[in-house]
Protein backbone atom coordinates (compact mmCIF):
# COMPACT_ATOMS: atom_id res chain seq x y z
CA UNK A 1 0.00 0.00 0.00
CA UNK A 2 1.49 3.54 -0.87
CA UNK A 3 1.28 5.99 1.54
CA UNK A 4 -0.93 8.79 0.86
CA UNK A 5 -0.25 12.22 -0.31
CA UNK A 6 -0.67 14.92 2.45
CA UNK A 7 -0.10 17.94 -0.07
CA UNK A 8 -4.45 17.73 -0.91
CA UNK A 9 -4.96 17.73 3.36
CA UNK A 10 -2.58 20.49 3.39
CA UNK A 11 -3.52 22.44 0.91
CA UNK A 12 -7.49 22.47 2.58
CA UNK A 13 -6.28 23.36 5.93
CA UNK A 14 -4.31 26.63 4.42
CA UNK A 15 -7.74 27.19 2.15
CA UNK A 16 -9.88 26.82 5.29
CA UNK A 17 -7.30 29.04 7.85
CA UNK A 18 -7.05 31.61 4.37
CA UNK A 19 -11.50 31.94 4.56
CA UNK A 20 -11.19 32.02 8.45
CA UNK A 21 -9.01 34.73 8.55
CA UNK A 22 -10.68 36.97 5.81
CA UNK A 23 -13.71 36.45 8.26
CA UNK A 24 -12.81 37.09 11.72
CA UNK A 25 -8.75 38.41 11.42
CA UNK A 26 -5.53 36.35 13.00
CA UNK A 27 -8.14 35.28 16.32
CA UNK A 28 -10.79 33.52 14.46
CA UNK A 29 -7.80 30.96 13.00
CA UNK A 30 -6.97 28.37 15.71
CA UNK A 31 -6.06 24.82 14.64
CA UNK A 32 -9.02 23.38 15.88
CA UNK A 33 -11.46 25.39 13.95
CA UNK A 34 -9.25 25.36 10.75
CA UNK A 35 -9.89 21.12 10.83
CA UNK A 36 -13.29 21.76 11.47
CA UNK A 37 -13.54 24.28 8.90
CA UNK A 38 -11.27 21.81 6.29
CA UNK A 39 -13.20 18.49 6.95
CA UNK A 40 -10.61 17.37 8.31
CA UNK A 41 -9.60 15.30 11.68
CA UNK A 42 -8.91 17.96 14.82
CA UNK A 43 -5.95 15.89 14.89
CA UNK A 44 -4.98 16.66 11.05
CA UNK A 45 -3.72 20.08 11.22
CA UNK A 46 -1.02 19.31 13.73
CA UNK A 47 0.09 16.23 11.39
CA UNK A 48 1.15 19.47 9.45
CA UNK A 49 1.88 22.86 11.30
CA UNK A 50 3.41 22.54 14.51
CA UNK A 51 1.27 25.45 16.13
CA UNK A 52 -0.54 28.68 14.80
CA UNK A 53 1.76 30.53 14.22
CA UNK A 54 3.43 27.83 11.84
CA UNK A 55 0.18 28.24 10.24
CA UNK A 56 -0.07 31.99 9.90
CA UNK A 57 3.45 31.59 8.43
CA UNK A 58 1.79 29.66 5.85
CA UNK A 59 -0.92 31.56 4.91
CA UNK A 60 0.91 34.38 4.88
CA UNK A 61 3.28 32.78 2.05
CA UNK A 62 0.49 31.89 0.54
CA UNK A 63 -1.23 35.66 0.36
CA UNK A 64 2.55 37.21 -0.75
CA UNK A 65 2.39 34.45 -3.58
CA UNK A 66 -0.74 34.92 -4.60
CA UNK A 67 0.00 39.07 -4.58
CA UNK A 68 3.19 37.81 -6.48
CA UNK A 69 1.76 36.31 -9.34
CA UNK A 70 -1.33 39.08 -9.70
CA UNK A 71 1.37 41.58 -10.11
CA UNK A 72 2.82 39.61 -12.72
CA UNK A 73 -0.36 38.63 -14.25
CA UNK A 74 -1.88 42.11 -14.70
CA UNK A 75 1.14 44.10 -15.89
CA UNK A 76 1.82 40.95 -18.91
CA UNK A 77 -1.95 41.93 -20.39
CA UNK A 78 -1.77 45.58 -21.39
CA UNK A 79 0.28 46.59 -24.50
CA UNK A 80 1.08 50.31 -24.17
CA UNK A 81 4.06 50.85 -21.22
CA UNK A 82 2.12 53.25 -19.31
CA UNK A 83 -0.66 50.71 -18.56
CA UNK A 84 1.62 47.78 -17.80
CA UNK A 85 2.81 50.13 -14.70
CA UNK A 86 -0.66 50.98 -13.60
CA UNK A 87 -2.00 47.46 -14.09
CA UNK A 88 0.65 45.89 -12.06
CA UNK A 89 0.58 48.53 -9.20
CA UNK A 90 -3.63 48.63 -9.50
CA UNK A 91 -3.11 44.67 -8.83
CA UNK A 92 -1.49 44.93 -5.45
CA UNK A 93 -3.88 47.83 -4.46
CA UNK A 94 -6.94 45.58 -5.68
CA UNK A 95 -5.45 42.35 -3.58
CA UNK A 96 -5.10 44.47 -0.78
CA UNK A 97 -8.53 45.93 -0.90
CA UNK A 98 -10.06 42.10 -1.19
CA UNK A 99 -8.14 40.57 1.39
CA UNK A 100 -7.21 43.25 3.62
CA UNK A 101 -6.84 40.64 6.73
CA UNK A 102 -4.59 38.72 4.91
CA UNK A 103 -2.19 41.96 4.24
CA UNK A 104 -2.41 42.56 7.87
CA UNK A 105 -1.26 39.30 8.53
CA UNK A 106 1.76 39.67 6.62
CA UNK A 107 2.66 44.19 7.05
CA UNK A 108 0.44 44.58 10.01
CA UNK A 109 1.02 44.30 13.64
CA UNK A 110 -0.10 40.59 13.08
CA UNK A 111 0.69 37.34 15.28
CA UNK A 112 3.38 36.23 12.83
CA UNK A 113 6.58 34.94 15.49
CA UNK A 114 8.35 33.26 13.37
CA UNK A 115 9.50 33.25 9.46
CA UNK A 116 10.09 29.98 7.75
CA UNK A 117 11.82 28.82 4.56
CA UNK A 118 8.35 29.25 2.85
CA UNK A 119 7.54 32.46 4.19
CA UNK A 120 11.11 33.96 3.32
CA UNK A 121 11.18 32.84 -0.07
CA UNK A 122 7.20 34.16 -1.44
CA UNK A 123 8.69 37.47 0.40
CA UNK A 124 11.65 37.53 -1.87
CA UNK A 125 9.24 36.68 -4.76
CA UNK A 126 6.71 39.65 -4.14
CA UNK A 127 9.56 42.10 -4.01
CA UNK A 128 10.58 40.07 -7.48
CA UNK A 129 7.26 41.10 -8.72
CA UNK A 130 7.88 44.57 -8.44
CA UNK A 131 11.55 44.86 -9.18
CA UNK A 132 10.36 42.97 -12.44
CA UNK A 133 7.92 45.56 -12.85
CA UNK A 134 10.57 48.21 -12.29
CA UNK A 135 12.72 46.84 -15.04
CA UNK A 136 9.80 46.70 -18.02
CA UNK A 137 9.07 50.06 -16.50
CA UNK A 138 12.58 51.38 -17.54
CA UNK A 139 12.68 49.64 -20.32
CA UNK A 140 9.98 51.40 -21.29
CA UNK A 141 10.70 54.39 -20.42
CA UNK A 142 7.95 54.99 -17.82
CA UNK A 143 10.45 55.24 -14.87
CA UNK A 144 13.78 56.84 -14.76
CA UNK A 145 17.06 55.36 -13.98
CA UNK A 146 18.12 53.91 -11.01
CA UNK A 147 18.89 50.57 -9.28
CA UNK A 148 15.55 48.52 -9.63
CA UNK A 149 16.18 47.20 -5.96
CA UNK A 150 15.88 50.73 -4.43
CA UNK A 151 12.88 52.17 -7.10
CA UNK A 152 11.27 48.76 -6.28
CA UNK A 153 11.21 49.62 -2.83
CA UNK A 154 10.41 52.96 -3.46
CA UNK A 155 7.64 52.00 -5.31
CA UNK A 156 5.99 49.61 -2.90
CA UNK A 157 6.59 51.86 0.01
CA UNK A 158 4.15 54.38 -2.33
CA UNK A 159 1.69 51.09 -2.93
CA UNK A 160 1.89 50.39 0.83
CA UNK A 161 0.88 53.28 2.01
CA UNK A 162 -2.32 54.11 -0.19
CA UNK A 163 -2.83 50.35 0.74
CA UNK A 164 -2.34 50.67 4.81
CA UNK A 165 -4.68 54.29 4.45
CA UNK A 166 -7.33 53.14 2.42
CA UNK A 167 -7.96 49.41 4.38
CA UNK A 168 -8.10 51.74 7.43
CA UNK A 169 -10.12 54.27 6.33
CA UNK A 170 -7.87 57.29 7.01
CA UNK A 171 -7.46 57.87 2.98
CA UNK A 172 -10.59 59.98 2.61
CA UNK A 173 -10.56 61.59 6.04
CA UNK A 174 -11.30 65.80 5.76
CA UNK A 175 -7.51 66.76 6.28
CA UNK A 176 -6.72 64.23 3.49
CA UNK A 177 -8.22 63.27 -0.07
CA UNK A 178 -11.88 64.97 -1.28
CA UNK A 179 -13.90 61.86 -0.55
CA UNK A 180 -14.69 61.78 -4.56
CA UNK A 181 -11.12 61.14 -4.98
CA UNK A 182 -10.82 57.27 -6.62
CA UNK A 183 -8.11 55.29 -5.05
CA UNK A 184 -6.82 54.88 -8.89
CA UNK A 185 -6.57 58.32 -9.22
CA UNK A 186 -3.92 59.24 -6.24
CA UNK A 187 -2.01 55.97 -8.11
CA UNK A 188 -1.59 57.73 -11.38
CA UNK A 189 -1.09 60.30 -9.85
CA UNK A 190 1.56 58.78 -7.79
CA UNK A 191 3.35 57.15 -10.87
CA UNK A 192 3.42 60.62 -13.00
CA UNK A 193 5.41 61.59 -10.04
CA UNK A 194 7.86 59.03 -10.45
CA UNK A 195 7.98 59.54 -14.29
CA UNK A 196 11.26 60.69 -15.88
Amino acid sequence: MSPRNPEPTRTAIVAAASTLLEAGGPDAVTLRSVGSAAGVSRSAPYRHFTDKSDLLAALAARSLGQLAERIRRASAAPSDPASRLHAGCAAYLDHVIEQPQHYQLVFGGSPLTASTPELESAADDGMAALRELVQQAQADGELGPGAPRELATVLWVFLHGLAQLQISGHLHEPRTVDGDVRLDDLLSLGLAALRP
